[in-house]
């Protein structure tokens, strides 16, 4: 594409993006834009997170948490052309929360924004989400990403790769189980070795090494590649 062509794109989608601030509605010969009022009405009004669940019969759900987190509105988004309300249903969370991690088996895990801990959410059946406690999980805490197959729930407190102070605890967590894996406690230093997805921790034991072993076999692939080269 040139630079011609990318600048003339730009300036198009401004344009509509003005447009859209005075009409209902955008549209051109390549881009649609709908607004709130173009969708069902569970699409309107306060909405404080979202989160997009792929069944296995092939449809795409879209869930708006509303409400503190007590009510989750469902649209079936399956056709962009023809978005339809599901429903809404009453979920029993005691505060608001964000989608923090897909947990597998179509289950994801909710992070209360309170910080009051963890729970998760089960759409095996898409027009009843079933909500967990998990009072088992690491909180007050944070989630980070560990490479393709974990995360990790971090206690409060810093979490650069310099040394600090203030101990940490790990809890090391599969995306294939709700279960911890392994709780490393004590941490006062994280390095991560992006390349190969490791995560090195420290505390007064010694060391503890988080691996992503599909991350590692990506790295293996691509120094083998870059040989044969």
């Amino acid at each position: 594409m040139t630079n011609g062509m990318k600048k003339w794109m730009v300036a198009a989608i401004f344009a509509m993006i003005v447009s859209v601030q005075a009409n209902a509605s955008v549209r051109s010969k390549t881009i649609i834009v709908d607004l709130p009022s173009d969708l069902p009405e569970l699409a309107q009004g306060p909405i404080e997170a979202m989160y997009l669940h792929h069944t296995h019969a092939a449809q795409v759900i879209l869930y708006l948490e509303k409400d503190q987190g007590r009510k989750l509105a469902i649209l079936d988004v399956t056709d962009p052309a023809h978005i339809q309300a599901v429903g809404q249903v009453s979920v029993a969370a005691p505060a608001g929360y964000d989608f923090a991690q897909y947990l597998g088996n179509s289950t994801v895990l909710i992070h209360y924004r309170n910080h009051s801990g963890f729970a998760t959410i089960s759409f095996k059946n898409y027009k009843k989400p079933v909500l967990t406690a998990e009072p088992a999980y690491l909180h007050p805490a944070k989630v980070e990403p560990d490479g393709t197959d974990a995360f990790l729930l971090v206690s409060a407190g810093s979490t650069t790769s310099a040394p600090t102070r203030e101990p940490q605890s790990y809890e090391v967590i599969s995306v294939s189980g709700v279960k911890p894996l392994a709780t490393v406690k004590g941490v006062i230093q994280r390095v991560d070795r992006a390349g190969t997805g490791t995560i090195f921790l420290l505390n007064e034991e010694g060391i503890t090494i988080v691996r992503s072993l599909a991350v590692e076999e990506e790295h293996r692939t691509d120094i083998w590649e870059q040989e044969e080269n």
